[in-house]
């Protein structure tokens, strides 16, 4: 076989069974069924120890989102003071009046009632005092300069979880997101 035919590409006949076997791998078998429950078992082994820290982490989740959903309206509230100079509040909402609890709904109201923007909380979340001793109901002002009306924590708890998320906010008006900052209600 000449080097200018193999450079060509061309292949006497008798070259092809031994290309082919040198190509093709030496074992072309399948799992055997032991084997695959062997994997079967280990990855259902895997998946039971993962589920429940997933559970954790997509309850965290949840509550955090919850938990940004309220400083967002703090935001809000506060910059509407600043913009507006007038008086802000936000409250929990029952039938757009200042009444209720936080945990079914909230918004941001200027002085004069008018609500600027209505925010509704996910089923099956709590939001409590720091100790976790009471719903939490009390209605927050900002006024022209910014200046909230009180030091207040909102706690974030939901049902068998682990962990919790509070916002944390003090008379300047600033919030802060803290995770595990409070004790959940029993």
């Amino acid at each position: 076989m000449a080097a200018a035919d193999l450079a060509l590409g061309r292949f006497p006949n008798y070259c092809f069974p031994m290309l082919i076997s040198s190509l093709s791998p030496k074992w072309l078998g399948a799992f055997s069924l032991v084997e695959f429950m062997v994997v079967l078992a280990m990855l259902g082994t895997v998946a039971t120890l993962v589920t429940p820290s997933f559970r954790e982490q997509l309850l965290s989740w949840r509550l955090h989102s919850e938990a940004a959903q309220m400083v967002s309206a703090i935001w809000l509230a506060r910059g509407t003071a600043l913009r507006t100079g007038r008086t802000t509040m936000l409250c929990p909402l029952q039938e757009k009046n200042c009444e209720g609890l936080y945990q079914e709904r909230f918004g941001v109201v200027t002085e004069e009632g008018v609500l600027i923007r209505q925010y509704q909380s996910r089923p099956g979340v709590s939001i409590t005092n720091r100790r976790g001793t009471q719903a939490e109901f009390r209605i927050l002002t900002w006024n022209p300069a910014g200046l909230g009306s009180r030091n207040l924590t909102f706690l974030f708890c939901t049902e068998n979880a682990k962990v919790n998320w509070a916002v944390v906010l003090n008379r300047v008006g600033r919030p802060h997101l803290r995770r595990d900052w409070g004790t959940c209600p029993s």
